[in-house]
């Protein structure tokens, strides 16, 4: 596994935790199965997302932040859509 070398399947279902939203939570739960085994393609079919985005959701957990925080997307300023 390439990524999520240094975070255990514990850590990741301790942040499950405390993450709200759907988005977040899909996140954590995809690199748990990944964790697990799971091909980055597998999980794109379960997700119904592109592989590139299931490598960007484990990428993103490849962070000093906190796992919960990492997960989580950031405010951005300007015209709501």
């Amino acid at each position: 596994m390439e990524h999520l070398d240094e975070i255990s399947i514990e850590e990741l279902q301790d942040a499950l935790d405390n993450v709200e939203g759907k988005k977040p939570t899909e996140r954590l739960l995809a690199a748990i199965a990944y964790k697990n085994g799971v091909a980055q393609n597998e999980l794109a079919e379960w997700y119904g997302v592109h592989q590139k985005t299931i490598y960007n959701w484990l990428k993103r957990l490849d962070t000093d932040e906190s796992l919960e925080h990492a997960v989580s997307n950031n405010h951005r300023s300007g015209r709501n859509r």
